[in-house]
């Protein structure tokens, strides 16, 4: 079993933004675009980065108050182990109904891009097969891989911006400040939940050494603004190659902007399909990321065994397959995001105002 024993900030870096940015590079624009319908919805985005920024000081707090300790294990001690088991049991289900989205999503792709004819629960259990064979060897291995394949996601999307540029229309990305600031201020619902995955501060907490909270906070932040920086240029990109009116129309711009690049007379002459596999291997992180903490939460919740990981897999194979097409996945998002509220702002912050009233720390 190879497993890690503390990690660096990079590494925490390389974590949070390989776990933010995966199926919400794909599917934001749409949703984002008929929200805002504006050119500029981009400033969404920025707003959305300075939300979570702010309540991730609370994950802070609570990581540096107790030092080592991870959500699982901070809740009983903090509200009881009545309490602490309900908090537990509700971040399990909230992993496992993200996981399952995520994993809905990519299968959902491949079907309609690379596989047409492979059956949803091939694709889908493969794919579980293997995230769960990388969560076997422990989080050393986890870590390892993102840090592995975070410099070709970057390449990725460096390279798709790069030859979308001369497809860009300026006329599409003007003009700025169209809307009143409520409107875009709106967007914000959207763009929020595109950020997921600083909440997994509080999940390798365990292996983040005693710091200060500045220091969390500068790491925190760093990969909130580079993933801002990110998603800005995709989508000034994404309106300036397709415009808001299409964008409101496709349902994965940004694989569609892909397709419009060809390679005339190489071997890969279609540009989406190497995209599709850099762009599968950042979502399969941020897919392994839920799938260690709902195996995480299950091990505290239960006793510790190696049918941990088999539940777990097949949990999430269950929710995965239950949607009839990918409109069922997305009307089911509005309930996921309510769901996903609870876990990542409310029973953080309750966790943090009852620690103080208690007194509760283990920072010494």
């Amino acid at each position: 079993m190879s497993d890690a024993k503390q990690l660096t900030a990079l590494q925490l870096v390389v974590i949070f933004i390989s776990t933010m940015i995966g199926v919400g590079i794909v599917l934001m624009p749409r949703e984002l675009a008929n929200e805002v319908d504006s050119p500029d919805l981009w400033i969404s985005i920025i707003f959305g980065a300075i939300a979570i920024s702010v309540i991730s000081i609370i994950y802070v707090l609570l990581a540096s108050r107790y030092p080592g300790k991870t959500f699982f294990e901070m809740s009983p001690l903090i509200m009881g182990k009545f309490l602490g088991f309900l908090f537990n049991l509700y971040y399990i289900i909230y992993s496992l109904v993200v996981a399952a989205f995520i994993m809905r999503i990519i299968a959902g792709i491949i079907k309609n891009y690379l596989l047409d004819t492979t059956p949803l629960y091939v694709i889908s259990g493969t794919f579980i097969l293997v995230s769960f064979y990388l969560l076997s060897n422990g989080a050393g291995d986890v870590v390892r891989f993102f840090q592995l394949y975070f410099p070709v996601m970057l390449f990725m999307f460096f390279v798709l911006c790069l030859l979308s540029i001369k497809d860009v229309d300026i006329q599409n990305v003007r003009p700025v400040l169209k809307n009143d600031f409520l409107s875009t201020l709106g967007g914000v619902k959207i763009t929020f939940f595109s950020f997921l995955g600083v909440e997994f501060l509080l999940i390798f907490a365990s292996l983040i050494k005693k710091k200060r909270v500045k220091s969390l906070l500068f790491t925190v932040w760093t990969s909130i603004g580079i993933t801002a920086l990110i998603y800005v240029i995709f989508h000034i990109i994404s309106i300036g190659v397709l415009g808001v009116a299409e964008l409101k129309e496709i349902t994965f711009p940004t694989i569609e902007m892909a397709k419009s690049i060809e390679f005339q007379g190489f071997f890969f002459e279609r540009f989406e399909l190497i995209f599709l596999f850099g762009w599968l291997t950042t979502a399969f992180t941020s897919f392994t990321a839920y799938a260690f903490s709902m195996t995480l939460g299950l091990k505290r919740l239960i006793k510790p065994s190696n049918w941990m990981l088999l539940i777990s897999a097949a949990g999430i194979f269950t929710a995965t397959l239950l949607p009839k097409g990918l409109t069922e996945v997305f009307h089911y998002s509005a309930y996921i995001q309510i769901i996903s509220l609870i876990a990542i702002v409310a029973l953080p912050a309750i966790l943090l105002i009852v620690s103080f009233f208690r007194g509760d720390s283990y920072a010494s």
